[in-house]
């Protein structure tokens, strides 16, 4: 009788210290992969080094967010569509996508190319 209670109590703490360890390990992968996507989002790393090559899109007015992510990640001028979302919803230039054609650049920052889609350096120089 009393070695069932004691080996009931081993391996209650045996489970205990495996389910610490799995929420540990899950912890650990879960903020490192969280920590990586973050990274990748305020870095805004280009994908080639300047002069860069140059490569047109086309964004027409039915086209979401997800769409042209997914079409400049396509075309190699983003890395990731998700973190370019993340970054377009953080920007000064959400919901200021304008369609059209477009020349955009491998060498250009994320927040560089949203500045392009949403025209606002022709609407800066227009102003001047």
């Amino acid at each position: 009788m009393k070695n069932d209670s004691v080996t009931s109590i081993v391996v209650g703490i045996i489970i205990k210290i495996l389910l610490t360890v799995i929420l540990v390990l899950a912890l650990y992968f879960v903020g490192r992969h969280a920590y990586a996507f973050g990274y990748c989002v305020f870095a805004q790393e280009t994908m080639s080094s300047p002069p860069g090559k140059k490569v047109a899109v086309t964004i027409t007015e039915d086209m979401s967010i997800a769409d042209i992510a997914k079409l400049l990640e396509m075309r190699e001028l983003i890395q990731d569509d998700k973190v370019f979302r993340v970054q377009y919803m953080l920007s000064e230039y959400r919901g200021e996508i304008v369609p059209g054609s477009y020349v955009l650049n491998t060498s250009q920052t994320a927040d560089e190319m949203l500045g392009v889609l949403s025209q606002q350096d022709v609407k800066e120089t227009e102003t001047e």
